[in-house]
């Protein structure tokens, strides 16, 4: 689901790519309506979005798929140099032209998180980009061909062509599946209590078991990220680092809705808030034992809205992807 931006947007557009498949069956609109009813019976953490917004619409991420859009130049590079100087943590001194890995070196652990999980966001949607590029020039006649594209891929992550940054980025995004990763394992008992409710018991189940399998596959993973180093000492500074973390990521989550295409509004604000939500898992009120505690989990009433859930697996399921097209990437360029 994803909010139309206003007719005044900043960035214009008008590129046969850009557009969204929008088709919902009558099928798939009452199943929403079942959803909404089942999720209005439940008491939600947070506040969500109304749904039944006029400037709301449901979307089916399998019509649109994240791929190379053509929406680059001016108009993109406004939006993540707003995101790096505006809403990334910076250092008190000079940092030159932009926010970089050697930049950042002698922030607090904190603030470093902050930039490596932006970072790490940033080099996952290169990677898909990269990995889904238009092939053939189409510009309405034949068939549009999509594939890996190698020059693509090392004009923005060989060192040689990224002044050594290229192989940080790469890093960055090695920690974001890690941070995200972690988020899905301390959330587990929450998780495996789901019931996942779509109205369709076969699909419902077939989706709790798969749940269950990854859940278990992530428990035996070792090198999860540790969140417990995180906003220690004084107790009301690091309260206050929080928030101001908190609302730092909160302002990027908006700027996703200047994006002036749709497709790349509809896949960034999806894997922003499945971000979110993993920072929300990590950092919310008490919880910072290795799993949720159930009971704390009842008394801070701590929940995830269904949206948030959808985000959360969406958005470790492209990080997962984007690893794995790293490997393909690296035997092309062995060739």
């Amino acid at each position: 689901m994803i909010r139309r931006p206003p007719r005044s947007t900043l960035f214009p557009y008008t590129t046969l790519f850009r557009s969204l498949d929008t088709a919902i069956s009558d099928e798939k609109r009452e199943d929403f309506i079942k959803w909404k009813k089942h999720d209005d019976a439940r008491d939600h953490f947070c506040e969500i979005e109304d749904e039944t917004s006029a400037d709301m619409q449901h979307v089916d991420l399998l019509l649109n798929p994240e791929r190379y859009t053509g929406y680059k130049g001016e108009s993109a590079w406004r939006i993540w140099k707003s995101i790096y100087e505006e809403n990334c943590f910076k250092p008190h001194q000079g940092y030159g032209k932009y926010l970089d890995s050697k930049s950042v070196r002698g922030m607090c652990l904190e603030k470093r998180v902050f930039y490596r999980a932006i970072s790490g966001l940033h080099t996952s949607i290169n990677v898909h980009l990269s990995a889904r590029y238009l092939l053939n020039d189409k510009t309405g006649f034949g068939v549009a061909k999509w594939g890996r594209n190698l020059n693509e891929f090392q004009n923005r992550f060989d060192p040689e062509l990224t002044n050594d940054e290229g192989p940080m980025r790469l890093k960055n995004l090695y920690f974001l599946y890690l941070l995200e990763l972690r988020a899905l394992a301390k959330a587990a008992p929450f998780l495996a209590r789901e019931s996942f409710y779509t109205g369709n018991k076969a699909e419902d189940d077939e989706v709790r078991h798969a749940v269950s399998d990854i859940l278990k596959v992530i428990r035996n993973f070792p090198n999860h990220f540790n969140e417990s180093s995180m906003f220690t000492g004084d107790q009301n500074q690091s309260q206050l680092l929080k928030e101001e973390f908190r609302l730092h990521f909160v302002n990027i989550s908006r700027i996703m809705d200047c994006v002036g295409c749709d497709k790349c509004r509809l896949w960034g604000k999806l894997q922003i808030q499945g971000l979110g939500t993993a920072l929300k898992i990590l950092f919310s009120g008490q919880q910072t034992g290795v799993e949720f505690d159930l009971n704390e989990m009842k008394r801070s009433k701590f929940q995830l809205t269904r949206t948030e859930i959808v985000t959360l697996f969406n958005a470790f399921g492209r990080l997962s992807n984007s690893i794995n097209e790293l490997e393909t990437f690296r035997k092309m360029s062995n060739r």
